[in-house]
């Protein structure tokens, strides 16, 4: 495993049903996030979008565990020049 980053199911188990900021992140030829850089967790949402503009690079955000039913999942993308 590279230095500084975890498996996200690692994460997921350590802070379960919290929002996870990740940071340098690898993911799977499905694009699914395998591994990363965990910068921030929170039982807030609005906590972790509130960090976002801390960190540069490639981040995601990822909950972990079953989306709240009030909670709807948007994906943005873009090419980084």
């Amino acid at each position: 495993m590279d230095a500084g980053k975890e498996g996200i199911e690692e994460m997921k188990e350590r802070y379960l049903h919290e929002w996870l900021l990740i940071t340098n992140y690898e993911t799977d030829e499905f694009m699914n996030v395998r591994k990363g850089e965990l910068v921030f967790h929170s039982k807030s949402r609005d906590e972790v979008h509130k960090k976002l503009s801390q960190y540069s690079g490639k981040k995601c955000i990822q909950y972990s565990g079953k989306l709240p039913k009030d909670v709807g999942v948007m994906f943005y993308g873009f090419k980084q020049i």
